[in-house]
């Protein structure tokens, strides 16, 4: 290994498995913790729905990825050999 920043990531790397279920369990967590927090003043209808704003920013940022992926990735993409030229 490498030292300074790239041995670093490198033990990240190698403990990546490790930091994945770390990340995970806080992940999970700061739902739950969301849960049973309510806003005092609701401005919006779906403010007093436990996690609605989460849950839509995750549905509306999947659907990018697949907007792109499925449409805007075709019509961007080159052939293997493009820059070759």
């Amino acid at each position: 290994m490498s030292n300074g920043l790239g041995g670093m990531f490198d033990k990240f790397q190698a403990n990546s498995r490790t930091w994945s279920i770390i990340l995970f369990a806080v992940l999970a967590a700061m739902v739950v913790l969301n849960f049973g927090m309510r806003p005092p003043v609701v401005e919006y209808v779906y403010d007093a729905y436990a996690g609605f704003w989460h849950a839509f920013g995750l549905v509306v940022g999947l659907a990018m990825v697949i907007v792109m992926k499925k449409i805007v990735q075709p019509m961007i993409a080159r052939r293997e050999d493009y820059y070759d030229k």
